[in-house]
C-alpha cells in the first residue's frame, strides 16, 4: 500500500502499530479490554508470521525516517519507545524464533479463563465468546505442531506438558461449571462440542510433544551475542554481557554481607543458613496460606497512605486465590485486568499452593518459600505497591501506546525495587527478620540474575544453577530447581535485579538533581505515569541531564 506523507506523522505510525498489534494478536487486546476482540486467536501460520515480520520491518523504516528534530521530548520518548517495541517483537519472531523452539508460547492461545474470571459483560455474551475460542483451538494447535522444530528444550518441553494438563483440567471442570452453572442449553451444546473438540486437541498436542521428549536436548542457550541484543532490545540495555554480570555479581556480594550482619545482630554466632532455617520454618500451612496472604495486605496498603510514599488511585483491592491449575510454574504472581478494560476491576493476586501428589517432604520445602516474614515481601512486591497499585497507575497513564507497551525490567524492577524501598521507609523495620526476608528474596533474584546469564552465555548446566540458587540464595532443593528450570525458557529473568537497580541509579541522580526539592511520592507518581517503559528511556524525561552511566 502506497504511503502518503500525512501517514508517516508519529501519531499515525502508533495507531497504525496498535491497530497491527490487537490484530495479529487478538487474544492479548481482549485481555487490554478491547472486547471486540473476544473470541478471535492469532493465525500462527508460518505465512501469517513471516507477513508479521514484513510488516513490522516496512513500519520500522518508516519510523525511522521520522527525524527527532521535528518532535519535543514527549514525542521522541514515544518515538523511541514505538521503535522499541517493533525491534523487540522482530527479536522475538527472528532471532529467538520462540514460536518455533518454545511450546510454552502457546498455552496462552489455549487459555480462556479471562472470559470466566472477569464480569466485563453479562455471562452470556461472555460464554458466548469463550465458545467461539474454543472452537479455534483445534486449528491453532495443527499450526504449533507444524511451527515446532524437532528437537526441542528439556525443560521448557516438560514444563509445557504439565502447563497442558492443566488446561484440561480447566476445561473439564471450571469452565464446564459455569456452563452447567449460566448457560442456556443450546449455547451448552455448543460449549460441550467445543470443549471436547479443544480438549482432544491438546491431548493430541500434547501426544505430539511426547513424541518429542527422545529427540529433546538441554540446548537452551540463546548465545552471548542473542542475550545482548536481547538486553537492548527489550531493555533499552546495551552494554556487554560480561558488564552486565559483573553488576549482578556486585549486588550479589553486597546483599550477602548485608545480610550477614543483620543475622549477626539478631541470632549472634548462629550460621546464616541456620536463620534462615529458623525463618523458614514459621510458615503458613496448606489451608492457610491464602487467608493469611490476606490478613495483612490492608496493613501495608494503609502504610503507603500515612507515609505519603506514593498515591493509591483507588479504593478497589486486588483479589487473593490459589493459582489456577496450569500457571503453577511461579510461586505467585498478579493478574490484572488491561489497561483499557473499562468495566472489569477484577485484579487477582495468585499465591501457587503444594500439590496434592508431592510427598511431605517436597509439600514442606515448597512451604518454606512462604514463610510469614518472606510471604509479607511478597505481597509488596505483588499488591502494595508493587505489581497491583502499578496497574492502578497505568490505567491514569494518557498515551494509549504508553498503557500498551511495558519493559520486563519495569514491570519486575519496580515490584522488586519496592520491597527495599518499604524498609527504608521504616515498614516492619522493628523486626530484623523482615529485613533478612526482604535480602533472601534479594539474593534470590541475584541468582536469578546471575544463572541466567550464565546458562545463556558460559554453559552453565541446570544442575549447576540449581546448587548455586541453593547456596546463594538460602533455598532448599525443590524450589531451586524450579527458579533453575525457568531460566531456561525466561532468559530475561534477571530483570528483576536490572530492573531494580536501574531504578535505584534513577532515584538517586533524580535527588541529586532536586535537593531539597525532592519528595519520594513525588518522584514515585512521576515515575508511574509514563506506564513501563525501558528505565534508560525514562531518564530522558525525567532528568534535566540524563547522561552518564545508567547502573
Amino acid at each position: 500500500m502506497t504511503q502518503t506523507l500525512s501517514d508517516s506523522t508519529l501519531q499515525n505510525l502508533i495507531e497504525e502499530y496498535m491497530q497491527g498489534s490487537f490484530e495479529s494478536d487478538p487474544i492479548m487486546a481482549a485481555y487490554m479490554g478491547l472486547h471486540e476482540y473476544d473470541g478471535k486467536v492469532p493465525d500462527l501460520s508460518q505465512r501469517a508470521i513471516e507477513k508479521r515480520i514484513n510488516t513490522l520491518h516496512n513500519l520500522e523504516g518508516r519510523v525511522e525516517q521520522l527525524a527527532e528534530t521535528s518532535l519535543d521530548k514527549e514525542g521522541r520518548f514515544d518515538r523511541t519507545l514505538l521503535l522499541g517495541a517493533i525491534r523487540k517483537e522482530l527479536f522475538s519472531l527472528e532471532d529467538l524464533r520462540e514460536y518455533a523452539n518454545n511450546p510454552i508460547v502457546y498455552s496462552g492461545v489455549v487459555e480462556v479463563s479471562t472470559y470466566i474470571k472477569r464480569d466485563y459483560a453479562p455471562i452470556k455474551q461472555r460464554l458466548e465468546a469463550l465458545v467461539r475460542h474454543l472452537e479455534q483451538v483445534p486449528p491453532v494447535l495443527t499450526h504449533a505442531q507444524a511451527n515446532l522444530v524437532e528437537s526441542l528444550p528439556k525443560p521448557a518441553l516438560e514444563t509445557a506438558l504439565g502447563m497442558y494438563e492443566g488446561v484440561i483440567t480447566y476445561y473439564e471442570t471450571d469452565v464446564a461449571k459455569e456452563f452447567d452453572q449460566h448457560a442456556q442449553p443450546e449455547l451448552k451444546g455448543r460449549f460441550e462440542l467445543a470443549r471436547n473438540n479443544a480438549v482432544g486437541a491438546v491431548r493430541e498436542f500434547i501426544n505430539f510433544l511426547k513424541t518429542r521428549l527422545p529427540q529433546a536436548s538441554m540446548d537452551f542457550a540463546i548465545g552471548a551475542d542473542k542475550y545482548r541484543k536481547m538486553l537492548a532490545t527489550g531493555e533499552m540495555v546495551d552494554l556487554p554481557v560480561e558488564k552486565v554480570l559483573e553488576v549482578g555479581r556486585r549486588d550479589l556480594a553486597k546483599n550477602q554481607r548485608e545480610l550477614e550482619r543483620i543475622c549477626e545482630s539478631y541470632r549472634p554466632d548462629v550460621p546464616v543458613k541456620e536463620v534462615m532455617r529458623e525463618l523458614q520454618a514459621h510458615h503458613p500451612t496448606p489451608e492457610t496460606l491464602i487467608s493469611d496472604t490476606v490478613a495483612k495486605l490492608e496493613e501495608v496498603r494503609q502504610f503507603l497512605i500515612d507515609h505519603k510514599i506514593v498515591t493509591v488511585p483507588s479504593e478497589v483491592r486486588c483479589l487473593v486465590t490459589e493459582t489456577p491449575p496450569f500457571l503453577r510454574w511461579a510461586f505467585a504472581f498478579m493478574d490484572a485486568p488491561g489497561p483499557f478494560e473499562q468495566v472489569a476491576k477484577e485484579a487477582y493476586y495468585y499465591i501457587t499452593p503444594v500439590e496434592p501428589d508431592w510427598t511431605p517432604q517436597q509439600k514442606e520445602e515448597w512451604l518454606t518459600k512462604f514463610d510469614y516474614y518472606t510471604l509479607q515481601d511478597v505481597s509488596i512486591h505483588e499488591a502494595y505497591p508493587g505489581h497491583y497499585l502499578h496497574f492502578l497507575h497505568t490505567r491514569l497513564v494518557k498515551s494509549r501506546l504508553r498503557q500498551m507497551l511495558w519493559a520486563y525490567s519495569f514491570v519486575e524492577g519496580w515490584a522488586h525495587y519496592t520491597e527495599q524501598m518499604m524498609l527504608e521507609e521504616g515498614f516492619e523495620s522493628a523486626d530484623p527478620r523482615y529485613k533478612i526476608a526482604q535480602l533472601s528474596e534479594a539474593l534470590l533474584r541475584d541468582s536469578r540474575y546471575i544463572v541466567a546469564i550464565m546458562m545463556h552465555t558460559q554453559g552453565m548446566s541446570v544442575d549447576e544453577a540449581t546448587r548455586f540458587i541453593m547456596e546463594n540464595a538460602y533455598m532448599e532443593e525443590t524450589p531451586s530447581r524450579s527458579e533453575a528450570v525457568r531460566g531456561t525458557f525466561d532468559p530475561g529473568y534477571l530483570n528483576y535485579t536490572l530492573g531494580k537497580l536501574l531504578l535505584l541509579k534513577l532515584r538517586e541522580d533524580y535527588k541529586a538533581e532536586q535537593g531539597e526539592n525532592f519528595n519520594l511520592q513525588n518522584f514515585h507518581d512521576l515515575v508511574l505515569s509514563y506506564g513501563a517503559p525501558p528505565v534508560p528511556l525514562l531518564r530522558t524525561v525525567t532528568l534535566k541531564n540524563p547522561g552518564g552511566d545508567i547502573l
